[in-house]
């Protein structure tokens, strides 16, 4: 079961912007780490940690995806960030279901949840994004 939840990073997932690039990295850490801990039955608590770092992580990334399309004016930054919105609440409603709940198939089902909603989005949403700044020059940049 752990191999079909692990996720590894390839260029494939670049956006060609070495900040988000490392920052998307870092995340998918965070996920295989949240699917180590419920796959392996580490135990409440650490889950509910790495659930909770997921979050954080995910918060923080988008913030900053949001300050970066101000400077860039990006066109489709309030889209964008309606969407960042939504998994927020998203994720937020998963940890609270989990925090209720808490048994085991409620556990995996909000790991797969959490995984899922940010891994589609990088891939779609994202690559919108690295379409619009590689097309003004701004792949491999760093800006």
């Amino acid at each position: 079961m752990t191999a079909v939840w692990r996720l590894d990073w390839d260029e494939s997932l670049s956006v060609g912007i070495p900040e988000i690039d490392a920052e998307h990295q870092h995340f998918i850490k965070l996920i295989n780490k949240l699917n180590e801990a419920i796959v392996g039955r580490i135990g409440l608590e650490e889950i509910r940690r790495c659930m909770q770092a997921v979050i954080e992580d995910a918060a923080a990334h988008f913030a900053h995806e949001e300050a970066l399309f101000r400077g860039w004016n990006y066109p489709d930054a309030e889209a964008h960030a309606g969407r960042h919105a939504e998994i927020t609440r998203a994720l937020h409603e998963i940890m609270m279901r989990f925090e209720h709940d808490g048994l085991e198939y409620e556990l995996i089902e909000a790991g797969l949840k959490v995984k899922a909603a940010l891994i589609e989005h990088l891939l779609s949403e994202d690559m919108k994004y690295r379409d619009y700044c590689c097309a003004s020059g701004r792949c491999g940049s760093g800006e």
